[in-house]
């Protein structure tokens, strides 16, 4: 089976006022990857796909790790539990019946129940969007081929802030950690029958 993950699709990471923003990281195309990542929730649920959604969250200051260090801005705000910042971004598709996994850490694997979760639900293939490309997707990826699970990253469905990087990322992935398509066979994996891979 075939699950759709959705990876840090954050204020704090994706809106014009979250803390990334503010730090001149932005995301670009926020309406675009919205739609496109609705598109396939609608596909996974259309064919009884589990939709999870990943947060990345810290219920403290302590809780942010050596990321602190390497990037300051976080040290005292964002991403922090129970704040605008840690929601997801205003016009996902959510629906009842839908997972989310809290992570303390880029891979969505990490300190998370998401591998026993996938597990539990029969899944071998994640079709992983959200962002940042080269960051929590493609960890979260790289964490998934370890653990012989099938990864689909959709090229419209995933975003970065720095566009070398995001196509560098791409590009690595392509190579072995998982088919890099497009949303429309992304689409297509979701709802073939057992949940296959692409076309």
């Amino acid at each position: 089976m075939t699950a759709l993950l959705v990876i840090d699709m954050q204020n704090d990471y994706c809106h014009p006022d979250g803390v990334f923003a503010q730090a001149g990281l932005r995301v670009t195309g926020l309406d675009d990857l919205v739609r496109n990542v609705n598109t396939l929730a609608a596909a996974a649920r259309s064919a009884g796909r589990p939709v999870i959604w990943v947060r990345m969250e810290w219920a403290d200051d302590a809780d942010v790790g050596l990321l602190a260090e390497r990037s300051p801005f976080l040290r005292e705000r964002g991403l922090r539990r129970g704040t605008w910042g840690g929601e997801l971004v205003a016009g996902l598709d959510r629906a009842p019946g839908d997972h989310e996994i809290v992570k303390p850490r880029f891979d969505a694997f990490h300190r998370t129940g998401l591998d026993d979760l996938l597990r539990g639900l029969g899944a071998g293939t994640l079709v992983v969007a959200g962002v940042r490309t080269d960051f929590c997707v493609e960890s979260t990826v790289r964490a998934a081929f370890f653990r012989d699970l099938k990864a689909v990253v959709p090229r419209e469905a995933v975003a970065g802030y720095v566009e070398d990087l995001h196509r560098n990322s791409l590009r690595l992935m392509g190579t072995v950690f998982a088919d890099v398509v497009s949303v429309d066979d992304a689409a297509k994996t979701l709802a073939a029958p057992g949940g296959g891979r692409c076309p």
